[in-house]
């Protein structure tokens, strides 16, 4: 799979980098969610991994920023946070994008990506 990563934590972001290509996936990786946005729109992804808090564009907003070009909308996403539950209820996360907790569980990572792959087309 091609896996977009945004993450402004730049040793989570390495650690979810190196995890995912060593599954063997495609990855590339942003700071934050204006930068994938860009990554985005140049290479379409099967599957973005996003923080939730960010400087300049935080995940919530990324997802609705893609979700308005029509080639980008309806990628899957798995959020990967360290907000509160209160604070990912205040900003509205669809009900379908699985959200982590941050320290991450890399196998519940490796689950949802499993999961999301078997719906992808072939």
């Amino acid at each position: 799979m091609k896996i977009l990563i945004a993450e402004d934590d730049t040793m989570l972001r390495e650690m979810l980098d190196s995890f995912l290509s060593d599954l063997g996936h495609s990855v590339k990786s942003a700071e934050n969610g204006a930068e994938l946005v860009k990554l985005a729109l140049d290479d379409k992804p099967d599957l973005i991994v996003t923080d939730l808090q960010m400087p300049e564009m935080a995940g919530n907003s990324m997802i609705a920023m893609l979700d308005m070009y029509p080639p980008l909308a309806g990628i899957p996403v798995i959020m990967v946070t360290g907000a509160s539950q209160g604070e990912i209820a205040d900003v509205g996360i669809p009900s379908e994008i699985p959200i982590l907790s941050k320290p991450v569980d890399f196998n519940r990572l490796t689950e949802e990506i499993n999961r999301i792959a078997g719906r992808q087309p072939s």
